[in-house]
């Protein structure tokens, strides 16, 4: 029982050291690491996304950290009932609509890797779209513009959106899964 894992051990201790040869030789440095760990690190955000439409524009909302206008979105949780939970409780107080007036229904999911304005680095994002079904519109969002809890709030077609400079830059992305999808 012995000799295997002194063989497995020996076979570890060479092939650590044929590595240190390798770093010594190639001047592989702490920065080398670095780069190399920053490269493997793909952070993720997981994001639900809502699609709310009038018939043929969708609700958007103005993000100030981005300075653009986005779609109704919130952190995905970890299981469905309880995103869905959320983001139900999200739409109704964020936006002013009584919880019993929508219906949300999971669409899709997609991974996108893009730049992130806000946090100025590449980052991957996990998306989760859902579809709002709106049983009874509130008044305050029969406008072209509104503005709802601390929101400044429009609605836009998909095609409109990315004629948009900002929003096609920064969320091309995500209004294309919208359009193909919801």
């Amino acid at each position: 029982m012995a000799v295997p894992f002194g063989f497995a051990a020996a076979a570890v201790t060479v092939y650590a050291l044929v590595g240190l040869i390798i770093a010594w030789k190639d001047g592989y440095s702490a920065e080398d690491l670095y780069q190399e760990l920053k490269a493997m690190d793909r952070t993720e955000k997981h994001s639900s996304i809502i699609a709310i439409n009038d018939g043929n524009r969708y609700l958007l909302y103005h993000d100030n950290g981005w300075d653009c206008d986005f779609f109704p979105n919130h952190a995905t949780a970890d299981s469905e009932t309880e995103n869905l939970r959320l983001l139900t409780d999200y739409l109704s107080t964020g936006f002013d609509i009584p919880k019993e007036d929508f219906k949300l229904v999971r669409v899709t999911n997609e991974t996108h890797e893009k730049y992130s304005a806000e946090h100025n680095e590449d980052r991957v994002y996990d998306y989760t779209l859902y579809k709002a079904d709106i049983l009874h519109m509130p008044d305050a969002w029969k406008a072209e513009r509104f503005h709802v809890d601390s929101k400044d709030c429009r609605w836009m077609t998909t095609d409109e959106m990315l004629s948009d400079d900002t929003i096609r830059s920064k969320n091309r992305d995500v209004v294309s899964m919208v359009r193909d999808h919801a």
